[in-house]
């Protein structure tokens, strides 16, 4: 008995088609991108606000103004609501320019791109429970670059090529940090979750609008 092989086995085809979806989505990530230049200014500046108001906790800490335990959960208490508010901006403004592309904030792509980052981000989570019940927590910051970075890098295989760019500088920084600058935890936090961030949405932005022209 012979085997025809002009007819694609199933697995074959079901391959083929998850290619053709996910260059589809791909396509449609360039073509109009959802991202909001406001919201990643708004981010970066929210994370240098987080990190000022941090080295005034440190400060407390070291003058004796507060506990160590007060201290630890003061400060997962602010960068909860860094990231609390930073999420809340993205959302808020990445849905109105997904309206005015005529897009959905919860369409297949953006779903992909949750799970595609939860491992990195649920790393940095665990990290951060970790490093607090060590009463760490000053030491998390290079830690948080890479986890982030992860994410980014893996939301950057569904997105435009900014989107890796970014998560490659944060990872670099993040090593550089960990391995050479660990006592610059903090100044590092606000040169890349602060200034990576705004100069990333400045570029997208100047580049959208050079599109456009």
């Amino acid at each position: 008995m012979t085997l025809r092989h002009d007819t694609p086995l199933p697995d074959a085809r079901e391959a083929e088609e998850h290619l053709r979806v996910i260059r589809e989505m791909m396509e449609r990530s360039t073509r109009h991108s959802t991202f909001s230049g406001a919201s990643g200014v708004l981010a970066g500046f929210v994370s240098i606000v987080g990190c000022f108001l941090t080295y005034g906790l440190d400060n407390q800490l070291l003058t004796k103004t507060i506990t160590p335990p007060q201290h630890s959960a003061r400060f997962v208490l602010l960068w909860a609501i860094v990231t609390a508010l930073a999420i809340a901006m993205d959302y808020l403004l990445t849905k109105r320019r997904a309206a005015a592309v005529g897009k959905k904030v919860w369409s297949r792509l953006g779903k992909q791109m949750i799970i595609a980052s939860a491992p990195g981000l649920g790393m940095g989570v665990l990290l951060t429970l970790c490093f607090w019940r060590r009463r760490q927590l000053p030491e998390i910051y290079p830690f948080w670059m890479l986890c982030y970075g992860i994410a980014v890098c893996a939301v950057g295989l569904f997105s435009q090529r900014e989107v890796a760019l970014l998560g490659r500088a944060f990872l670099s920084v993040g090593a550089v940090t960990f391995l050479f600058l660990p006592h610059f935890g903090l100044p590092m936090m606000a040169v890349t979750f602060g200034g990576f961030h705004i100069i990333y949405a400045l570029a997208v932005a100047y580049r959208k609008e050079s599109e456009e022209c």
